[in-house]
């Protein structure tokens, strides 16, 4: 029985490279464009997360294809986190191990995933919003004894908790949202939690980080749309 357990554990695929994973991401992708379009607010803030993490996410992966000892310094090694190397669980958000194409498409989304939310919901909520999904699936990889890293975790928290506040919320004014806006942003969010269920059904790691995320959208979004209706009361 404990085979058994061990085996669906080890099953699960944090790689993101399997065909489902690939086109998954791609819609999700489609529908946070669609979803920030709608929900950026004229008065934007410099998205410095951006700029900051496009930089630490960016020099070591894409030195990584010429120095691939960097790979296994920073990569998640469950054996080597167990024996006391902890910090892994942080440092696998700078190991990209898809090469060097998977390295500059990461770079891309990473930059679209925190000028999104870094407009949306604030820069340092955004940090927050941003790291909490990968810092936990890291922690749960050592339950699926999956070895690897990349920023694809923290990505996918970010943008889905972008899809949590579109389906709170809607509109960039929450106060007096145009219909169509809304319909569009909510129809979106409610793609891409199917998109996020069907990964976790099919083992996918990053369904559950897509999940993740929704979650702490939810958790952050509520207060924000209560403070928001007692502002427009008073």
């Amino acid at each position: 029985m404990r085979d058994v357990g061990t085996g669906i554990l080890e099953s699960v695929d944090t790689s993101g490279e399997s065909v489902i994973s690939i086109v998954g991401h791609l819609i999700v992708l489609a529908l946070l464009v669609n979803v920030g379009m709608r929900m950026i607010p004229a008065r934007r803030p410099f998205p410095w997360p951006a700029l900051v993490f496009a930089i630490v996410i960016g020099v070591p992966s894409l030195l990584q294809s010429a120095f691939p000892q960097i790979t296994h310094a920073l990569a998640r090694d469950p054996q080597a986190e167990l024996g006391g190397q902890w910090w892994r669980i942080l440092t696998a958000l700078l190991a990209q191990d898809g090469g060097l194409v998977a390295a500059i498409f990461n770079l891309i989304v990473v930059l679209l995933a925190l000028v999104a939310g870094a407009w949306i919901w604030g820069p340092w909520r955004a940090v927050v919003l941003y790291l909490v999904p990968s810092i936990v699936l890291n922690l749960l990889a050592l339950a699926w004894r999956q070895p690897g890293g990349g920023s694809s975790f923290a990505n996918d928290g970010l943008i889905f908790s972008v899809f949590a506040l579109a389906l709170l919320i809607g509109t960039r004014d929450a106060l007096h949202p145009s219909r169509g806006h809304t319909l569009v942003v909510r129809v979106c969010a409610g793609i891409g939690v199917l998109v996020a269920v069907v990964l976790v059904v099919a083992g996918d790691a990053h369904g559950v980080a897509m999940l993740l995320g929704l979650a702490l959208g939810f958790a952050f979004g509520v207060p924000r749309l209560s403070r928001q209706a007692t502002a427009a009361r008073t």
